[in-house]
């Protein structure tokens, strides 16, 4: 007999919202986070509208940031603005996380903190999944019949199952300053840099975070496909201070690197037999977007109904789990071969925006209607 019916890794945005789930229909679901909670965790916290149907919870005012976003304004490599209103959720991760703890113990799930995933072992009907308590130096095992892994892009399991998918180095990084100041900005307003001095992977950004302390400061921040992540950062920071008078302490810097080959044809891994992989683990981050937590949540959770419905017609679960997902990796790819990183220069970049700016602009306004009607799980992630 096994432990558990289900062991999810990771409990960020994918994992709590899987644990959720799988609690809610009747699996024996623990849920494991390496870090002790609550926890900080480097990321821009900015979702769109259809955010709340696919966690299937409201979101607690209290949890949200003190400032609403409620519009963008894109800046071109020219300098060219371009601005449009639309409300997003504004967050920052470790009290919305925590948030999402909470949901998934009340759910049914068991919690454990301050635990780390360190590997597993398949077998025919079950898994054996290692745990380490790094403060004890525990080891701990447990069996289950299926395994989630939502530990992020530096996973442990996708490292030891598919080595190849990763470097030896890293192979991309985001960096953000906060600061204690004021700015000739709108403080309601998600500024996007679109420049490849400053990140190629996506654009760079500024706009209003709330930290633990209850104040409000300025994030600036960016990120890149390569190591130089600290020389477009100061890049572009020098030229905000410059361009927008922003003045003021930087009181907090944070950021994250990874090894994952993000450039890789198979970054997109669903996972295999009874090891599922959700969110940033499997390879879902998409620059082309700027945002990840939509597909984390949606993949969390088609990742349970597709565990349920393996159980209900005694089916394989991959197979379940790769159909149910195909909408969202087959907009991943698409974007993967779209990325901004394979134009040469500022230039190209300036003529593939405006070419693309009015249909991208309708097909977001399109999409967001349509998603109204569509099921949680059928979501059209934005922008399309």
């Amino acid at each position: 007999m096994v432990d558990y019916d289900l062991i999810v890794a990771g409990g960020g945005i994918a994992g709590s919202t899987a644990a959720k789930f799988a609690a809610k229909g009747g699996l024996k679901t623990l849920l494991v986070e390496r870090r002790k909670t609550p926890r900080n965790k480097p990321c821009s916290g900015i979702q769109f509208g259809y955010f709340e149907k696919m966690l299937g919870e409201i979101i607690p005012k209290e949890r949200l940031c003190n400032v609403e976003l409620t519009k963008t304004k894109m800046i071109l490599p020219d300098g060219k603005e371009f601005g449009a209103p639309f409300k997003m959720y504004n967050f920052m991760r470790k009290p919305f996380d925590d948030w999402l703890n909470i949901i998934a113990q009340e759910a049914g799930a068991e919690f454990i903190d301050d635990i780390i995933c360190q590997s597993i072992e398949e077998k025919d009907d079950h898994v054996i999944v290692k745990l380490v308590q790094p403060r004890e130096k525990k080891e701990i095992f447990y069996s289950t019949k299926y395994f989630i892994d939502a530990t992020g892009l530096r996973s442990k399991i996708r490292f030891q199952l598919r080595p190849e998918d990763f470097s030896s180095g890293f192979e991309g990084a985001t960096l953000n300053y906060y600061l204690d100041g004021e700015a000739n900005l709108d403080s309601e307003t998600l500024y996007m840099f679109w420049n490849l001095e400053w990140n190629n992977a996506m654009f760079a950004w500024i706009y209003v975070k709330t930290l633990d302390d209850g104040k409000d400061y300025w994030v600036v921040g960016t990120g890149c496909n390569d190591i130089n992540v600290n020389e477009r950062q100061e890049s572009f920071y020098n030229h905000v201070k410059n361009k927008y008078n922003l003045t003021g302490e930087i009181v907090k810097r944070e950021g994250y690197k990874t090894s994952m080959n993000l450039h890789s044809e198979n970054r997109v891994w669903l996972g295999r037999n009874r090891v599922l992989m959700a969110g940033d683990a499997a390879g879902l981050v998409d620059p082309t977007r700027g945002v990840g937590m939509d597909s984390a949540a949606m993949s969390g959770r088609i990742a349970v109904n597709a565990i349920l419905k393996a159980e209900r017609k005694n089916k394989d679960v991959m197979k379940i789990y790769t159909k149910m997902m195909k909408g969202i990796t087959t907009q991943t790819i698409h974007n993967q071969e779209r990325e901004i990183g394979i134009l040469n220069n500022n230039e190209e970049l300036q003529n593939y925006i405006e070419k693309n700016m009015l249909k991208q602009g309708f097909s977001m306004l399109l999409q967001s209607w349509l998603n109204k009607f569509r099921k949680p799980t059928k979501q059209k992630l934005l922008p399309p």
